[in-house]
Order: C-alpha cells, then sequence, then structure tokens
C-alpha cells in the first residue's frame, strides 16, 4: 500500500492514523481517572511530607531533650547551683531587689542585650561566680537558639538566668509569677525530684517575657553524692520551630505544614500571615481533632482560613504533651492541572493532525541527526566531560546500539573516577575513625599558617592524648579499643567547631587545627567542651570505662609559625598536662614559666 510512497511522507500519513486514534483514547481515559489520580497523588504527597515534618519535629524535641539530660549532669550546671546557692545565701536578705538593682535596673545594656552584662562593680560572691559562668551560659544559648536558661535552688528562688527578664531573682513557688507554667513546672520537680524525669510545659503567654508566648522544659539537678540541689530549665525557641515547619519545599503555592496545641491555637506560625500566629490562630477542623485524639490520616476539609483544602494529619508527643501536625494545600492548585488538561485535550484533537503530520515530515527529513547527536557526544566524553547526557539509547535500532555501548563506556569511566575519588579519600583518611591523616590536616595547617600574614587572628593548634586508653586497649582487646576511638571521634568532633579540623596522628593522639580565633577565651571554651565530652562514662563489652584527654595548646603566632614547630609544642605542653594530673589541658607559653620556676628551684 506504501510501498512506492515517499519515506518523507510515509512517516507523516502513518504516523498522524495512529496518533489520532491514539489521542482520542488517551483522552477518555485520562480525563476519567486524571481527577482521582491528582487526589490519591496529592494525598500521597502530603503524607509524605507530613511524615518528614514530623519526623524533623521529633529530632528537634529529642536534641532539645537530650540537652537537658546532659546539662543537667554536667559539673559545670551543678558547680554553678552550688555556687550561685551559696551567694545567694550569701546576700542574706533582699536578695531579689539587691540582684534586680544590680543586673537589670542598673544593667547599662539595653532590654534586648541585658545578657551583655557580665560583672558589675561590686565584689559579691554573686557577682564573682556571675561573671564566671555567665559567659558559657550566654554561648550556651545563643548556640542552641534558647530564649533562656533558668537556674534554680530547691526553694524554687531563680538564682540565675541569662536574658534577666523580671522573673530573675524570684522565687516562683511563692512570688509573683507563680501561677506561670514555669512554676508549675518547678512545683512539680520540688515535690517529687527524681534523676529520669523531664517535665515539659506547652506554649503559653509568658508576663516576664512581655507575654510573649513561651514553652518550658526543666530537669532536676543532683550532686555527686545524688543529692538534690536544685533544678535547670531551658525557655524553648520559636525560630528553630518555625524553621522545622515553615519548609516550603515541594508544597507548591498554597501549601503548608503547622502544629496545633490541645487548645485549638497554633504553635507555629502560618506562612500565609505577616504577624505571629502562635497562640493567636484558632483552627477547631476535623483534622486537628483527629490527631489530638490520636488519629492519622488524610481529609478533604475547609482549613482555618475558610478555604477548601487536602490536609494529612498526625499526632505527635513529647513529654506527654500531645500536638497535632498539619500538612495542607489549597484544592484548587491540586485540581487546576485536571481542568487544563480538559481544555488542553478539546484543543490538541483540532491541531493534532497538522502537527503530527509536520513532526513526521522533519523525522524523515531529519533522519540524520541521530547520528550528529552521537557524534557531539563521543567528542564529549573523548574530553573526559561525564555530565553528557546518552539521550538516544533507548532507540532499537543501530543507533541505539551505538548509544548503549556510549553509556557502558561513560558508567565504566564513571566507576574509576568514583574510585579514584575512594582511593584519595583513603589516601588522606583514617580507616578506623574516617578522620583526616596528619599529612591532610598538614596541608591545611599550612594553607592557615599562610593566611596569617594577613590577617589579625590566630591559628590553634591542639594535640590531644587519651588518658588510660592503654590500659582499655590492653585489658579489654584491641576490638574494644577500636570501638572506644570511633565513639571519642564523635564526641571530640561534637566538641569543637563546624569550621575545626581533628585529625588522628597515632593510636590514641589526635591532632586539632582552629582556625580564625580572635579570642583565646574561646579556646579554653572549646578545650573544656573537649575534656567534658569525654567526662560520660563509655560502655565497652558490657563493663563502664573511664577514660580522660590531656591537651597541649600552641598558639600561632605567639609559639611560631612554623608547622613543625607549633606540633613540637603542642606535644610537649600535652605531657605537661599529663604531668600535672592528666585530663586537662596546658598551653605552650606554660612551658617557658615551668622551664624558668625549675631553673630558680635549681
Amino acid at each position: 500500500m506504501f510501498t512506492n510512497l515517499k519515506i518523507t511522507y510515509k512517516f507523516p500519513v502513518v504516523m498522524i492514523c495512529f496518533a489520532l486514534l491514539s489521542a482520542l483514547i488517551t483522552a477518555f481515559i485520562a480525563f476519567t481517572i486524571a481527577k482521582n489520580e491528582m487526589t490519591n497523588s496529592a494525598e500521597e504527597k502530603l503524607s509524605s511530607l507530613l511524615e518528614s515534618r514530623a519526623t524533623a519535629l521529633n529530632t528537634y524535641f529529642s536534641v532539645i531533650e537530650k540537652d537537658l539530660f546532659f546539662h543537667a549532669q554536667s559539673p559545670l550546671v551543678i558547680s554553678a547551683i552550688e555556687q550561685f546557692s551559696q551567694a545567694w545565701t550569701a546576700l542574706e536578705k533582699d536578695q531579689t531587689q539587691q540582684l534586680q538593682n544590680t543586673y537589670i535596673r542598673m544593667n547599662p545594656f539595653s532590654n534586648e542585650q541585658k545578657s551583655a552584662f557580665h560583672k558589675a562593680d561590686n565584689a559579691s560572691l554573686y557577682n564573682q561566680y556571675h561573671a564566671d559562668f555567665h559567659p558559657t551560659f550566654t554561648n550556651l544559648v545563643s548556640t542552641r537558639e534558647f530564649h533562656d536558661l533558668f537556674l534554680f535552688n530547691t526553694q524554687g528562688e531563680l538564682i540565675y538566668t541569662v536574658k534577666k527578664e523580671e522573673d530573675f531573682a524570684t522565687n516562683l513557688i511563692t512570688g509573683r509569677w507563680n501561677k506561670t507554667e514555669l512554676s508549675r513546672l518547678i512545683q512539680v520537680i520540688n515535690a517529687q525530684p527524681n534523676t529520669s524525669k523531664h517535665l515539659f510545659a506547652d506554649f503559653s503567654p509568658y508576663e516576664p517575657s512581655n507575654n510573649a508566648p513561651a514553652s518550658f522544659i526543666a530537669s532536676p539537678v543532683f550532686d555527686k553524692s545524688r543529692r538534690y540541689i536544685g533544678i535547670i530549665a531551658f525557655q524553648m525557641p520559636i525560630i528553630p520551630l518555625n524553621r522545622v515547619m515553615q519548609v516550603t519545599a515541594g508544597m507548591g503555592e498554597t501549601g503548608e505544614t503547622y502544629v496545633v496545641g490541645p487548645d485549638l491555637l497554633m504553635r507555629s506560625d502560618s506562612r500565609f500571615f505577616l504577624g505571629q500566629s502562635i497562640l493567636k490562630t484558632r483552627v477547631d477542623t476535623i483534622s486537628v481533632h483527629r490527631a489530638l485524639a490520636g488519629e492519622s490520616g488524610n481529609a478533604r476539609i475547609e482549613d482555618y482560613r475558610g478555604i477548601s483544602v487536602f490536609s494529612s494529619f498526625a499526632p505527635i508527643d513529647f513529654l506527654g504533651t500531645r500536638w497535632a501536625i498539619i500538612a495542607e494545600i489549597d484544592t484548587d492548585e491540586i485540581l487546576t492541572p485536571v481542568y487544563t488538561m480538559n481544555r488542553f485535550l478539546i484543543l490538541s484533537g483540532a491541531i493534532i493532525a497538522i502537527v503530527i503530520f509536520f513532526l513526521g515530515y522533519l523525522l524523515a527529513a531529519d533522519i540524520s541527526l541521530p547520528i550528529v547527536a552521537m557524534t557531539k557526544m563521543m567528542t564529549q566524553l573523548s574530553r573526559n566531560d561525564l555530565s553528557v547526557n546518552i539521550s538516544v539509547s533507548e532507540r532499537k535500532d543501530e543507533v541505539g546500539k551505538m548509544a548503549k555501548a556510549m553509556e557502558v563506556f561513560k558508567n565504566n569511566a564513571i566507576e574509576r573516577e568514583l574510585l579514584q575519588t575512594k582511593l584519595n579519600h583513603m589516601a588522606h583518611h583514617d580507616t578506623l575513625t574516617g578522620l583526616p591523616t596528619r599529612e591532610y590536616v598538614g596541608k591545611q595547617m599550612r594553607d592557615h599558617l599562610r593566611a596569617l600574614q594577613a590577617k589579625e587572628n590566630k591559628l590553634v593548634v591542639i594535640f590531644a592524648d587519651l588518658d588510660n586508653f592503654k590500659n582499655i586497649n590492653d585489658t579489654l582487646g584491641h576490638q574494644a579499643g577500636d570501638q572506644l576511638l570511633k565513639e571519642v571521634t564523635v564526641r571530640l568532633s561534637d566538641a569543637i567547631r563546624d569550621e575545626d579540623v581533628i585529625a588522628r596522628v597515632g593510636g590514641d593522639e589526635f591532632l586539632i587545627i582552629l582556625p580564625h580565633v580572635n579570642d583565646l577565651s574561646a579556646v579554653k571554651h572549646i578545650a573544656h567542651k573537649m575534656i567534658d565530652s569525654l567526662a560520660i562514662n563509655f560502655v565497652l563489652q558490657g563493663k563502664i570505662c573511664e577514660i580522660g584527654i590531656s591537651l597541649g595548646i600552641a598558639v600561632a603566632p605567639d609559639d611560631g609559625t612554623d608547622e613543625a614547630m607549633l606540633i613540637n609544642k603542642a606535644d610537649k605542653a600535652m605531657y605537661l598536662a599529663k604531668h600535672r594530673g592528666k585530663n586537662n589541658f596546658v598551653f605552650a607559653n606554660e612551658l617557658n614559666l615551668t622551664a624558668k620556676e625549675s631553673s630558680h628551684t635549681n
């Protein structure tokens, strides 16, 4: 039938016949099922997004709870409560008036900057302790984005806060703020202290914070003899919660996720309101009620704006408080593609014959184009451009076979690149801990030393050696020793800054590089964090193991600008730290002082 028809016309004729038939069938089927498919897809997407946000929110809560657990047991907090309690008692009377006058009324900084006031001019014991502890707690609040940190004694007296609001130095059990949710937490803990009990107070207006929405998490604190000495509490922030819930990626133009409390008020801000929604916007919908009842699912409802939406919901529980987590998107946004497709199918039916005819004609005229494309791809591959897309590899003819061969070649080249990358990583990283090697960190160190010439900041080199590691390794075996090194690596990595570099340079020796240091007090803080990070015992093969860490610290350019010299001084300082009793740190400039003391002694 088409034997004598030129290929230039044969392709268009055949294609137009099949295309018209296919278009008619497809249009009928597509319009019939599109609405259901779009609805199901929207619900699945919302459920997936909801699960993702719930996971992120649970992770956020878990991190806060772990922070509280850690700090409730930390020697720093224990010491702070003991010393602030002692200082409070030493004031004898009118503690509230004295401390509020000093740190609030006479504070030289503005209300928003009161935490910048570290030490007053008076010589009181409280003022001395405040100067010691306040910088560390201020840094903790800033780093973790908490609104505030509170320390209470056993009588419910708020003996320390970072922000110094109106509740500072008051008694939250008997005083002015005894009706607040924070007071309720303090009273519950005081009534029955328990080391495993962390209590959470849901968002409510907190008058000392200008009636801003505030939630709290608190835990009792015990000294080394397990005696109840006070309470630590965090005023949880709003910004990180919004950061988790207001991720708009994948949510389209009208999608949002938010959380609602048992009072049906929002616990995160709405995407659609410029102002704050927390404790202001009421969400009385079926989705919220079902989620607060413990159910999970999907529904098509009217949201808090009175707009029809697809809604996915689930409960989320934290320390005895249940919230509803909701993901929603406007119905119009989901179904608009269906209506658009309907109009498109009607229009396409009228013009499809013309379009297919010309497409077929172009296909016949340009049959050689794939060959040209293949040539360009081969040229790119010859230049080691592995990003080239083998776009014709699905063809079944000879061109398709050539493309498949090229794809194999490309995949082999990619595997070689990946293998080379892996080998390079193995060459510069320790196989046990995954930390960089001495050579790698040495290069980093040299780069930073060169940069010091043009900048005023310092480079800090810390040489670290584990205390008691050899005894554990010899007693429990190398496998336990290796596991201990891995856990130590994780804790030390968490103790340093993101820009710092830590390397394993020996069996139980580590080298840490701290660039861009402006204040050596920050170095001391990091050193304390590293020591504190190993203060919590390790459990290996069912046995509790205690280790410490001795740190030697050299500072460039003060202690030199040569890589080997700095490492050598840090190493000697580390041994001096071990000589002084281990599990502490020594700066390299103390080596000269020690040498002078030794010469005077001789």
